[in-house]
């Protein structure tokens, strides 16, 4: 696993990152425990997540 730079989660919808974090999600039992795909896997997950949370730049 990689980890998912920042202008990569700027660029995605909202849509694509909810898949993404699905995705990661679903494989974090299949990791090993103290590996460092684990720990890339919740980097991505919490860098997924604030993505998500932040506000739309929409012209009003």
């Amino acid at each position: 696993m990689r980890v998912i730079s920042q202008s990569e989660l700027l660029r995605a919808t909202k849509f694509e990152l909810q898949v993404l974090l699905r995705e990661i999600a679903a494989m974090l039992p299949h990791l090993p425990e103290g590996s460092h795909e684990l720990r890339i896997a919740h980097y991505n997950l919490h860098n997924i997540r604030l993505a998500i949370a932040r506000p739309e730049l929409r012209p009003r």
